[in-house]
């Protein structure tokens, strides 16, 4: 993982450039990012600072009926050309979605608007200039490293190896450090890219649990298709690439919390901590007698909850209540006491799943204990998922996870927290009984992949 060291300036050019930003570099995590560019063969050829100069070749791929480039493509090529031309400038800053990074290091850079004119038919190879006017080097540098956004346009210019001009944009980017797009207690509004981040996880693990294997877990396929929908199918696939075991993680999980709520006698309610887009509601209402569901997230979440289950046809009818929150900043427990449905002394199943991950210990502590709260009856209980903390720090010497946890951080959804002995974590949250079990204990599996992930009940 790429760090940032102070505002950038100790580091040198030349470490910056073997380290983080040199042409092969960039080619190859760029390719990994966007494939369309490795289908098309376009690579960084020259970086300096400030500069960027890439290729786009003349091949079947990237032409079209009448060979020459396909003008959505020199736009591609623009905006990258351009974007890695303004990185040259943040030394020692990881980008996410290209670098392996957290949301606490690194800066997110996105193309604002674009103008691209076409001066003549493309039929060479095509190279792509970006030069930032060197007197917007110190402003670019102190307004991101002053924690602010910085929002330039920068010129590129498509030649031909003859030196004819093709093609002359200019890209209007913004570039911010990625923290600042979360939602904090002093500025609770969500931005459009992390309401993007919200729907894009929910959908993801929607479009994961629409392939689950049918011999591991009975899953109403149809809903959860419809929840992920084109864009969680694809992410879910682009991850199962990553990690194949991530798909019977999921389903593993899945299992375990459905066998869970059925082994609890009496179950009258159902709160799903983060509920994204869980299907289990429609799925299991019936059989588990048509207990109370109170589904909590973000009101954005909520809001794109809502707007896809409003398009199911022929949805099962059941009992549920939505309520908006954020873990961050809300007692879960007192929001739960004062909604009218909602009553701690009957049998309750509180399901916070996917979650403990992406939270600190000090966050996972404040929900956790406030859960433990409202289960008064003595056959109440929590579900929970950690993983351990070799997961997170990196020292599983587990290929696949490696692979993996990188994956997830150019997402951006790196994890943070992870945990050896829930038992003890529980304890100090006020619950008195904990049971433990590893994934790759539940489904019996040879994987040591598996046994850093750990599915956890406890009851107060």
């Amino acid at each position: 993982m790429i760090v940032s060291r102070a505002n950038g300036q100790s580091i040198s050019w030349q470490e910056d450039y073997n380290d983080r930003i040199n042409p092969p570099l960039m080619t190859r995590l760029l390719h990994e990012a966007i494939p369309v560019l490795r289908t098309v063969d376009w690579r960084v050829v020259e970086i300096t600072e400030g500069g960027c100069v890439s290729e786009l070749p003349l091949c079947y791929a990237s032409t079209n009926q009448h060979g020459t480039h396909q003008a959505a493509l020199i736009s591609l090529s623009a905006d990258y050309t351009g974007g890695i031309a303004l990185a040259t400038l943040l030394r020692g800053v990881p980008f996410a979605g290209v670098h392996p990074c957290n949301d606490e290091a690194s800066a997110s850079l996105w193309l604002a608007a674009m103008d691209v004119r076409y001066r003549n038919p493309s039929t060479e190879h095509l190279f792509a200039r970006c030069h930032v006017p060197a007197d917007m080097f110190s402003m670019i540098r102190n307004r991101y490293f002053a924690g602010k956004r910085v929002l330039v346009t920068l010129p590129v210019t498509f030649t031909t190896p003859n030196n004819e001009i093709v093609a002359e944009a200019k890209m209007k980017y913004f570039v911010q450090p990625s923290v600042q797009l979360r939602p904090t207690k002093q500025n609770p509004a969500i931005t459009p890219i992390y309401k993007h981040k919200l729907k894009a996880s929910a959908r993801m693990i929607a479009g994961l649990r629409a392939s689950a294997s049918s011999n591991l877990v009975r899953l109403d396929n149809a809903h959860e298709r419809h929840a992920a929908g084109p864009h969680g199918e694809l992410l879910a696939r682009r991850l199962r690439g990553i990690l194949p075991q991530l798909q019977d993680v999921v389903v593993a999980r899945t299992r375990h919390i459905d066998d869970i709520l059925k082994n609890i006698p009496g179950l009258r309610q159902v709160v799903l901590l983060g509920v994204g887009l869980d299907m289990r509601p429609f799925r299991v209402s019936h059989e588990l007698n048509m207990p109370m569901f109170f589904e909590l997230d973000l009101p954005e979440m909520l809001e794109e909850r809502s707007r896809v289950i409003a398009l199911i046809r022929n949805r099962p009818v059941v009992r549920r209540r939505m309520v908006a929150t954020d873990f961050k900043r809300d007692h879960v427990g007192e929001l739960l006491l004062r909604h009218p449905d909602f009553d701690p002394r009957i049998p309750t199943a509180v399901i916070y799943e996917g979650c403990t991950m992406y939270f600190s210990e000090e966050e996972n502590l404040e929900v956790l204990e406030a859960i433990s709260h409202v289960l008064e009856h003595p056959d109440s209980r929590l579900w929970c998922d950690m993983v351990k903390r070799s997961v997170v720090n990196g020292t599983t010497n587990i290929e696949e996870i490696a692979k993996f946890i990188a994956g997830m951080d150019q997402l951006g959804e790196s994890f943070i927290f992870g945990c050896d002995s829930p038992a003890e974590f529980l304890a100090r949250c006020g619950y008195s009984t904990t049971r433990v079990t590893t994934a790759q204990d539940f489904l019996g599996s040879a994987d040591p992949s598996f046994s850093t992930y750990q599915l956890v009940v406890a009851k107060v």
